[in-house]
């Protein structure tokens, strides 16, 4: 069992295996399925293992995503946005205050999906350097995300298994996220001032720099410009955004033990609404479900599951507070959980170190734990899923984004908010 268990987190922390066509859902798939095969967990216990209500929660939030993008309201908000092109400093507060908002209720994958096309789009066309907004889209949409038990899923994980109530996080968290995407906006024009004032082309400074390896210049002219806009119905669009809005304030209202289940039974009724449509066809709606997020959380749970189930977690947690690590106290939780999400991705890291915060049973540690595992994703080009559905959507722009490019705000950016967010929750729970 320590064997499947070392293997899975191995390839989760380096994306694959040599020689095998596997992503991290399947590396995950693989480990649940290994712990079946050497019986370190039964069909049933796996199934017990299972966090439906974080997995149903997760669906029906996706499939309200999905409706917004079909329906086009990604479009309407971005092009609202591109119109500021010739403001910089405008456009890039634009789409850090969208990002972050849309995150808090969305999914920030989808959040950067929906906007990185039309920034490229609209930002080529205006001759201007794509890079340091989407930098911005990427690590706002992070930052927003952390406000609401929905913003992401390691949150409504969290929310479920600890029982948080949505409207004292969202007050706990909502200060400290605004502080956050001010420091966003604030860095991004300081390290980047040049690069947004610039034509394409004429990109210069030391933050250009890191983009330079083989000497070449970004000329948009040659770029195949693949943005193809979506339709736009307004009905599904007003009819979604009133649902979502319905869903936010149950949520804010349903206190008590059940809460986490009423959320994901709320969120499901919810989608149910929108698949019954004579506008929009739900099999599009399918399509458009992460359904790899939700099978990477599935295998996950049978991993962890089957650890906790053998006490074998317990013992490697003991292992790691004999070195003098101690993982309820708040500085050392946040480091770790900082290493940890960049090295393994920040929901594996939140199933990891769950049952060590369980046994900790402090609030604090939880709001912390969600904290940190979001905004740690910031810290490299590789930290989140969100950053690397920027840096690939704009590949087929034509635009780079490089690691140490990113590194130049996402390093800076992920240690002064984790140190003024660990600091802030200490102060205040």
């Amino acid at each position: 069992m320590w064997a499947v268990f070392g293997v899975t987190y191995i390839g989760i922390a380096l994306g694959r295996f040599p020689r095998l066509v596997l992503d991290r859902t399947g590396i995950a798939l693989l480990g649940g399925i290994a712990m079946l095969a050497v019986h370190g967990v039964s069909i049933s216990e796996a199934a017990r293992h299972i966090e439906y209500a974080t997995i149903i929660l997760l669906f029906g939030l996706m499939i309200f995503s999905a409706q917004l993008r079909v329906a086009g309201f990604c479009v309407i908000a971005g092009r609202f946005l591109t119109s500021l092109t010739d403001r910089p400093k405008m456009l890039l507060a634009g789409i850090i205050a969208v990002s972050g908002v849309l995150s808090a209720l969305l999914a920030n994958d989808i959040v950067c999906l929906a906007f990185t096309p039309l920034l490229c789009d609209a930002l080529l066309n205006a001759r201007k350097d794509p890079v340091p907004y989407l930098l911005a889209l990427a690590t706002s949409s992070n930052i927003g995300s952390a406000a609401t038990i929905i913003g992401n899923p390691q949150n409504m994980y969290i929310g479920t298994v600890a029982g948080l109530p949505f409207g004292h996080f969202l007050l706990v968290m909502l200060p400290v996220v605004i502080v956050g995407l001010g420091l966003c906006w604030l860095l991004t024009v300081l390290l980047f001032h040049r690069r947004l004032h610039a034509t394409t082309g004429a990109i210069t400074g030391w933050a250009a720099e890191a983009d330079r390896h083989d000497g070449d210049t970004l000329n948009p002219s040659s770029l195949p410009l693949q943005f193809h806009p979506t339709d736009r119905d307004g009905y599904l669009i007003v009819k979604t955004l009133l649902i979502l809005v319905g869903l936010v304030v149950f949520f804010l209202v349903k206190r008590g033990q059940d809460a986490a289940e009423w959320r994901a039974i709320a969120a499901l009724a919810g989608a149910g609404l929108l698949l019954c449509s004579h506008r929009a066809k739900a099999a599009r709606l399918y399509q458009l479900v992460d359904w790899n997020l939700l099978l990477l959380f599935i295998g996950l749970f049978v991993v962890n599951g089957a650890m906790q189930e053998r006490g074998l977690t317990a013992h490697l947690f003991r292992a790691i507070t004999s070195t003098g690590v101690h993982l309820d106290q708040p500085v050392q939780l946040s480091g770790i959980t900082l290493l940890l999400s960049n090295l393994v991705s920040n929901v594996p890291a939140v199933l990891l170190l769950q049952p060590s915060l369980a046994a900790a049973n402090s609030r604090k540690l939880w709001y912390l734990l969600a904290l940190v595992s979001t905004w740690a994703g910031n810290l490299t080009l590789v930290g989140s899923i969100a950053n690397l559905i920027v840096a690939e959507s704009a590949r087929a722009f034509g635009v780079e984004i490089r690691l140490r490019t990113y590194c130049i705000l996402g390093i800076p950016l992920t240690l002064i908010t984790v140190a003024l967010g660990t600091a802030w929750l200490m102060a205040i729970l």
